[in-house]
């Protein structure tokens, strides 16, 4: 990993007046895991920190944030004191919805991020796609800062890295994941209640709607595209939040059929999210990602597009259409 880059990280963090840690939107468990798990670290070192994300952040990760952990408002962007910003999981700053905020400011960026489509949009950046998340570089960061990995910070790391992989599952596990995973638990990572949290808390009526959101399942032929649904109204209906809907994405993996994967779901807001996965090595869904503006790795992406539901879905099949006339399988023609 970046040795050299870590080290001028840490050597700016000696010198920074008030350091603001920022992940992306709706954050999943790389992005806080990586992002608490850094808390401890600027903790232990009497480093002055705040918070800020531009979304609500889920109840499902209550177990590995401080309970005296204050997430700031939009005003911390006017505290002059800020001279440090640290981004996390988050391959544009967009994504982290700030870019007006840092826009024309002298703040320091500093990006940790392995996303394929990162954009190197700091001063430092800490990107590598090859690795399994953003906690999995973070880990590497502490070791070549022989900085003290304690059991809180172990369990941050841990809850990213088994998010990223779905439970070492999915196609970001690596042999290097796995055996960093172990590592954490040997340093105290709480790998039970990790457990607990990301994958034994769904409620009946979430599991009746995955119910319906498979039965929704088609696949188009021409494309060889693995797709399906859920609006607004199905969650509703059920009283289901979208927490109970995370990891079904990862389920479309499990699917022989077809080369590809795609989940549609419309937001409160009436935007559609989508998410993409593969597990061949000729199909690139990041690029698949991108042309909707979106982005993320080359098995596992996401996008985002105007709603109904109803006009995502044939919109975003049309133009996977234009853009694959021959199919999916074309990672060297879409580079």
């Amino acid at each position: 990993m970046g040795k050299y880059t870590a080290q001028r990280i840490h050597t700016h963090m000696q010198n920074a007046k008030h350091v603001l840690l920022v992940p992306h939107k709706n954050p999943d468990g790389d992005a806080l895991g990586a992002l608490i798990a850094f808390t401890h670290y600027l903790d232990k070192q009497d480093i002055r920190y705040s918070t800020y994300c531009s979304t609500d952040i889920s109840s499902v990760f209550s177990a590995i944030l401080p309970k005296d952990l204050e997430w700031s408002t939009k005003d911390i962007w006017k505290d002059d004191s800020v001279d440090t910003v640290v981004v996390f999981d988050t391959g544009d700053l967009s994504h982290a919805q700030i870019t007006s905020f840092v826009k024309n400011k002298p703040y320091t960026i500093i990006n940790i991020d392995h996303h394929a489509t990162n954009t190197d949009y700091g001063m430092y950046n800490l990107v590598f796609n090859s690795l399994s998340s953003t906690s999995e570089i973070l880990y590497h960061y502490f070791i070549a800062n022989t900085a003290e990995i304690n059991a809180d910070m172990a369990t941050s790391l841990l809850t990213g890295i088994i998010s990223d992989t779905g439970n070492f599952t999915n196609s970001a596990t690596s042999k290097e994941a796995i055996f960093i995973g172990s590592k954490l638990i040997e340093l105290g990572a709480n790998f039970t209640a990790i457990q607990q949290m990301l994958f034994k808390r769904l409620p009946i009526d979430a599991l009746k709607l995955w119910g319906i959101i498979f039965s929704r399942l088609q696949k188009h032929k021409k494309l060889q595209l693995v797709h399906t649904f859920f609006s607004h109204k199905d969650m509703n209906d059920l009283s289901v939040t979208m927490d109970d809907l995370d990891g079904i994405t990862n389920f479309l993996n499990a699917i022989h059929e077809g080369h590809a994967g795609m989940i549609l779901k419309e937001q409160a807001d009436g935007k559609v999210k989508g998410s993409f996965r593969t597990t061949r090595d000729d199909v690139n869904v990041a690029k698949l990602a991108q042309h909707f503006g979106g982005g993320g790795h080359i098995k596992a992406a996401g996008f985002t597009v105007d709603g109904p539901i109803e006009a995502a879905q044939k919109f975003v099949l049309k133009e996977l259409e234009l853009l694959c006339p021959k199919g999916l399988i074309m990672k060297e023609e879409m580079a």
